[in-house]
């Protein structure tokens, strides 16, 4: 061991055991941090001041987390984030920053105006309702803005309070239903506040339903998810139907809705005259009499003078009269009929379906296509009839066809090709990891690790040859390489011992090479040599020097 070291050197040795220390350093540190549970977020855009309550309740519980960016996104490992969740949750966190009743809680009533009093029920109500809609399905944040006028002197009454509403939705749209069901629920908490007065906007700044729509905007946008919920409910129906019958993924189905989006409102008044009913009667009843007596005597002018005799009363006459009157009121029936037609009716239904015909393998594995017959077409096409509810009244259009699908492409409806092994997306970052990973070894091994051996086994790649020095026959020392022979022959008749030329040994010993590489027992040959011949080592030497 020791010789190994003392013929490759003790510098070079370090140089390598260093460079292969940092290689296996870098390698264990991608092994743990590839190799480590990975995180997955926990929650993001958090207040500070939560994001320290949350931190403090991971460390209680021994919940390793990680916190990126300015301390609000607070990420922990995957398998855990639904338990860790659940655990914050039963200790009312998080409050995403909101300010519900609990304002009141510590806040002391004494020395409080109006005014502050008043703005902390304002804070309270909008972040109580921003929880609340946090809490529906679909919605990932939310923010409740509330105007509440107050009235002020010398007005009859108050302006009428508004809201805005900004929720969150993670890039998923809302029906409008849905929005419908948010206006209603921010008014019925706030007094005097009308639905039709509530804005809601998204994440991205698409109005979803403005402050002054009428009830003809909330009509069209009905309509529209009527003819949406039609069209996917008999798709769904009529995929069902035909795939019970071909197989699984031999129908294509799809259905156009022809929808009435006109808002109807229709009031009649009838009058049925058989239904007459005798209502009131009033009957009048009158009689009258009258008598008067006639003159009797000779009429002159003695009878008109002063003082003369009064002409006498002749016969007595008398007449009388009756009037009877009956009035009769009837009621007649009388209907009067509002209708209001919400937009949504169906008008026209028009449906493809795209059958498949039948395939079948035979033993060599060749796949073999034929057409379905008519017989079966015509019973798919009455199975489709039957579920889409087919009106002829209504110009209903149905066409049922026969194709050969194309399997090569990916499923139509939503579905994809069969494959012997799923992945969803963590998988695939796992694996993307641990080729990383591979990748960064395969690296290291071929540009440091390799070049380190090479160099470590000489320029050849292969082990250094190492002279070794020998004894020829007749006791004549010789150097040996291997395979070449350095011999050291007598220098004349003076039986001195002379080496070859400075040129030759140059072509045949490396001094480069063999630096640091003789082994220990060559050394102590040569060591000998000289100890046995000082004097043609000494003339050796001066050769060498000379030549130099």
């Amino acid at each position: 061991m020791f010789a190994g070291l003392q013929r490759f050197g003790i510098g070079r040795w370090g140089v390598v055991l260093g460079a292969a220390a940092g290689a296996a350093m870098l390698l264990i540190f991608l092994m743990l941090k590839v190799g480590s549970e990975p995180s997955a977020l926990l929650y993001s855009n958090l207040d500070l001041k939560e994001a320290a309550e949350i931190t403090a309740a991971l460390d209680q519980a021994n919940i390793k987390y990680e916190a990126k960016g300015d301390g609000s996104t607070i990420m922990v490992p995957r398998d855990k984030v639904a338990s860790t969740r659940l655990m914050l949750s039963s200790k009312g966190l998080p409050t995403s920053g909101s300010v519900g009743y609990e304002i009141f809680d510590n806040a002391s009533a004494l020395g409080q105006t109006d005014f502050v009093q008043n703005l902390n029920r304002q804070r309270a109500l909008e972040g109580e309702l921003a929880r609340t809609i946090r809490s529906l399905d679909g919605v990932t944040s939310a923010r409740v803005h509330l105007v509440l006028p107050r009235r002020q002197l010398f007005e009859e009454e108050a302006a009428a309070p508004t809201a805005s509403i900004v929720v969150g939705l993670g890039h998923r749209d809302l029906s409008g239903d849905q929005v419908r069901s948010l206006r209603n629920l921010v008014a019925g908490a706030v007094p005097n506040l009308k639905p039709e007065h509530v804005t809601v906007v998204d994440e991205s700044g698409k109005m979803l339903a403005a402050g002054s729509e009428d009830d003809g905007a909330s009509a069209s946008a009905m309509a529209d998810d009527r003819k949406t919920e039609v069209e996917e409910r008999l798709r769904r129906a009529i995929r069902d139907v035909v795939e019970g019958v071909v197989g699984p993924g031999k129908a294509r189905v799809q259905v156009t809705a022809d929808v009435d989006e006109t808002r109807v409102t229709e009031q009649r008044q009838t009058f049925d005259p058989d239904g007459q009913v005798v209502r009131s009667t009033t009957t009048s009843e009158e009689t009258s009499s009258d008598t008067s007596a006639s003159p009797d005597g000779a009429v002159g002018a003695a009878a008109n003078l002063p003082g003369g005799a009064a002409p006498g009363l002749g016969s007595t006459n008398g007449s009388q009269s009756g009037n009877t009157q009956e009035t009769t009121n009837y009621e007649i029936s009388n209907t009067t009929r509002t209708e209001v037609i919400e937009p949504g009716a169906i008008k026209r239904l028009s449906v493809a379906v795209a059958v498949d015909g039948v395939s079948t393998t035979d033993r060599d594995g060749k796949v073999t296509y034929a057409p379905r017959s008519a017989a079966d077409m015509q019973k798919i096409e009455q199975l489709v009839r039957s579920a889409m509810g087919y009106d002829q009244s209504r110009q209903d259009q149905v066409q049922v066809v026969n194709v050969r699908f194309n399997r090569d492409a990916d499923g139509v409806d939503g579905g994809t090709s069969s494959t012997p092994f799923s992945f969803d997306k963590n998988d695939i970052m796992r694996g993307v990891e641990l080729l990383v990973l591979l990748v960064v070894g395969l690296l290291i091994i071929f540009f440091v690790v390799r070049p380190l051996l090479k160099s470590a086994g000489g320029p050849g790649g292969g082990a250094m040859p190492v002279p070794a020095l020998a004894m020829a026959a007749g006791g004549a020392p010789q150097l040996t390489d291997g395979s070449n022979v350095v011999a050291f022959s007598p220098a004349g008749a003076g039986g001195q011992l002379s080496l070859p030329g400075p040129s030759e040994m140059e072509q045949r010993i490396d001094i480069a090479r063999i630096e640091g590489g003789l082994k220990t027992s060559s050394v102590k040959r040569v060591a000998e040599f000289v100890d046995n011949h000082p004097e043609e080592s000494i003339s050796i030497l001066r050769g060498w020097l000379h030549e130099t």
